[in-house]
């Protein structure tokens, strides 16, 4: 069971997460690297403290996988490629299949490294 203070934390950093997203595919986008390193960054570090509460604390991640903005769609399911496979993958599928926007790419990238056997996040 998570404190009052991890749960606090969890909320910002799921937050923080989803701006990182935006702000990543923005980037991409207008073919801003510097962007796109600054929201890779802002998710990657939400990640890293949503892991220090435990292997389950990325299952915070999986309401992103409805949401409506394929940006954050896509980057949640990279990051739960780990804990839950084949519902991160069905869902990177779809975008991969029905996405108009660079998170089409995303996903296509994520699936090969999947399928690599490589770890995508």
């Amino acid at each position: 069971m998570y404190s009052k203070t991890q749960k606090l934390m969890t909320a910002q950093m799921i937050t923080i997460f989803k701006h990182g997203a935006i702000v990543t595919h923005f980037g991409y986008e207008d073919e801003d690297s510097d962007m796109q390193l600054v929201g890779i960054k802002g998710a990657k570090r939400a990640i890293e403290v949503l892991d220090r509460f435990g292997p389950e604390a990325r299952l915070a991640l999986v309401p992103l996988l409805e949401d409506p903005d394929w940006s954050i769609r896509v980057f949640a399911a990279g990051y739960l490629v780990r804990v839950m496979p084949e519902r991160a993958v069905a869902v990177l599928e779809e975008i991969y299949r029905l996405c108009p926007t660079t998170a089409r790419w995303t996903a296509s990238n994520i699936l090969l490294r999947h399928k690599q056997g490589k770890e995508p996040n």
